[in-house]
């Protein structure tokens, strides 16, 4: 009898591995690649950055040494009050850095001796030519005219240079003035006191010009007026009262 025969199954061939061509074209299909940037070189930008770098080096030096430099300077030891004349005594010496400021030499002092301070001056304030009015100098339109005055013709607190006044015509015992105007008439609205003296003190500037007994005072007013006023102070007839310290003068030394 004849023996059926039997099929054996087919076993499984492992597929061979792909090789690069099959891999190549089993990628998907791409586009042409772009070229990527290409970094520019700036060698314009980069030496003008080295430029200013040493350039800032540079200034940064030249401050640092300029900040060494230091000289001697005129600077107020006390305050200066408008109209004041200037004393050796009333300047120091400071020693301070050199930035180009408008500042004195310490060596300048004789040239300031005897002039007027056209401005209020703080103490330790550094001082420069625009402060101050030479001695013999009188801004135009003004005059410097010399006031006798008793005790009683002025304020009990003694005038110093700086006050600011007013002038009033006055007579004694009801006398006639020697304007023939009444007593109590202005002779000056407001009038600087630029110096003075006493009989002990023939030459004070600063601080007080009538500290006791009869003394002068000069003062600086309109050239207008200086006649009139000259007239009263030889006959003793001008009393003076102390206006506020703001009281702005009808002339003044200040931006003269």
């Amino acid at each position: 009898m004849p023996t059926a025969s039997r099929s054996l199954p087919h076993a499984r061939v492992p597929a061979a591995p792909a090789g690069p061509a099959a891999i190549a074209s089993a990628r998907p299909a791409t586009g042409p690649r772009l070229p990527g940037p290409v970094r520019e070189r700036r060698p314009v930008l980069t030496a003008l950055g080295l430029v200013l770098v040493v350039a800032g080096a540079l200034g940064s030096a030249v401050v640092v040494h300029r900040t060494g430099e230091r000289v001697d300077v005129l600077v107020a030891r006390d305050d200066i009050a408008p109209g004041q004349l200037v004393t050796a005594a009333d300047l120091r010496t400071a020693r301070v850095a050199a930035d180009g400021a408008a500042v004195v030499p310490a060596d300048a002092l004789q040239n300031f001796v005897g002039t007027h301070a056209t401005t209020r001056i703080p103490a330790d304030t550094l001082v420069n030519r625009t402060m101050f009015l030479a001695g013999g100098t009188v801004p135009a339109g003004s005059a410097v005219v010399g006031v006798v005055v008793r005790p009683e013709q002025r304020p009990t607190a003694p005038l110093v240079a700086g006050d600011v006044v007013r002038a009033y015509l006055v007579a004694a015992d009801g006398a006639t003035t020697v304007s023939g105007q009444p007593a109590g008439t202005v002779l000056l609205e407001a009038a600087r006191v630029v110096g003075g003296s006493t009989p002990d003190s023939p030459s004070l500037g600063a601080g007080d010009v009538t500290a006791s007994g009869a003394g002068d005072v000069s003062l600086l007013v309109p050239e207008a007026d200086a006649a009139s006023v000259v007239a009263a102070a030889a006959a003793g007839q001008v009393a003076l009262v102390r206006l506020a310290g703001a009281t702005v003068p009808t002339v003044d030394l200040a931006g003269s």
